[in-house]
């Protein structure tokens, strides 16, 4: 005699298979190890300040770049620029670890006429990560600095904001 079993069957024999108790296993304990490290908090120091240095203008508006990566100035056509310049140069202390550099999108220079908007510039961008390493590191900042039409003369300062975060 041939049994047949049906998919009800099947479904009935898996059913009261589920239902048998599982077989009782022995309890263990077991041992891990966990660790933590508090880091140093970030701070930095301004070793340099920015400087464009000293620019004529023919009256029309123009860009200074000073560019971090390159370490140069370069000055649209329509401006003159004279004398020397500055990158920014931070130093960072900490932890030995990576640092998330972040900074404002734009900046202001602000003297006797019209404000000069001013965009960071930082060796990868904003969001780039540096190592410090033996305690500290340096980074250069450099900006563009957008000169308006018809700029009045004099000197034309202002700040700039930069976020570190450990990463």
């Amino acid at each position: 005699m041939r049994a047949r079993m049906t998919a009800a069957g099947l479904a009935s024999v898996a059913a009261a298979l589920l239902a048998l108790p599982a077989p009782a296993l022995a309890a263990t304990a077991q041992t891990a190890t966990a660790q933590a490290q508090v880091l140093e908090n970030i701070q930095y120091a301004v070793l340099l300040d920015m400087d464009f240095g000293r620019v004529a203008t023919t009256g029309t508006a123009g860009v200074i770049e000073l560019n971090p990566g390159s370490g140069t100035r370069s000055c649209d056509p329509t401006l003159v620029c004279v004398s020397g310049f500055a990158m920014s140069e931070l130093r960072l202390t900490g932890s030995d670890a990576n640092v998330q550099v972040n900074f404002d999108p734009t900046f202001q220079l602000t003297g006797p006429g019209d404000p000069i908007m001013a965009e960071p510039l930082f060796p990868g961008g904003p969001g780039a990560v540096v190592t410090i390493s033996g305690g500290e590191t340096v980074v250069n900042f450099g900006a563009r600095l957008f000169i308006n039409a018809g700029q009045a003369p004099g000197v034309y300062a202002g700040d700039f904001t930069v976020y570190l975060e450990y990463h």
